[in-house]
Parts: structure tokens; C-alpha cells; sequence
């Protein structure tokens, strides 16, 4: 007797959208973040010292007093490492932004095949995550 072959389910369009956007995405900014860490302990130069920020974090420094007492004097925003964006740590803290913010158009993007499959109450859903996900950097909803 032979046992009878299991034929797995297929799997969702919608979930194949989101796992391909995930995936490369993510390689994308892992790239990002390859190059951004080599390129910052070869430049010299500067504006953030990469030794000084490994001193600094393994000192026990908090966050505002390594910035305080950095070459910029204080906590950078996106604005200044958009305008730095050739620096290694600005690649660095670009490619973690860009590998945490992909989830973003993944959810959209699968949301449409979510409502073109009929599952009308998951595409929902996913709009509304996708939505939150979107303001959740901006504070709007926090306490």
C-alpha cells in the first residue's frame, strides 16, 4: 500500500505579494546597512565619529548626553540624515528605517489582493494596520 500524497494548500496571492515586498526589501536595506557600517569606519572625517559613538554607548552614556557632547551637539532628526545621506552612518540609519518601514507598502499592497480574493473583512483590516502603521512615527495616537 502506499500512503496517499497530501497536496498543500495553495498559497494566497496576497500573501505572496506581501512575503516578496518583505523579502526584498529587506535585502535592499540590509545592503543599505552593509555599506553604511564599512563606509562609516572608513571615512574619516565625519561629522559623527564612529569612535566615539562605540566609546560613548559602551561607557553607559545615555542617549542624549552622546549627542550633547557629539560634533553635532544634539539628537540628529530624519532632516539631518536625508542631508547627509552620502555619510556611512546616515546609510546605516537609513537602511534600518527603510528595513522597518517596507511593512508599509506591503500591507497596502496585499490589501488589494486580499479584496480581489472576497476577503473583504482582511483587506479591511489590513487597510486600517497599514493606516496606523503609517501615523505610528508621527506620535498622533500615543498617550
Amino acid at each position: 500500500k502506499t500512503m496517499p500524497t497530501r497536496r498543500k494548500p495553495p498559497i494566497p496571492v496576497s500573501g505572496v505579494v506581501y512575503g516578496e515586498i518583505i523579502y526584498w526589501g529587506t535585502c535592499i536595506s540590509a545592503l543599505l546597512v552593509i555599506v553604511g557600517t564599512i563606509r562609516s569606519f572608513l571615512e574619516t572625517g565625519s561629522l559623527v565619529s564612529v569612535s566615539y559613538l562605540l566609546d560613548a554607548a559602551l561607557s553607559g552614556k545615555n542617549v542624549e548626553t552622546i549627542w550633547a557632547t557629539s560634533e553635532i551637539q544634539r539628537v540628529p532628526n530624519i532632516s539631518f540624515y536625508i542631508s547627509t545621506w552620502t555619510n556611512g552612518e546616515s546609510l546605516t540609519v537609513i537602511g534600518i528605517a527603510a528595513g522597518v518601514l517596507i511593512v508599509i507598502p506591503a500591507i497596502f499592497f496585499s490589501s488589494v489582493y486580499l479584496w480581489r480574493s472576497n476577503n473583504h473583512i482582511f483587506a479591511i483590516v489590513a487597510l486600517i494596520s497599514g493606516f496606523l502603521t503609517l501615523l505610528a512615527p508621527t506620535g498622533w495616537f500615543s498617550p
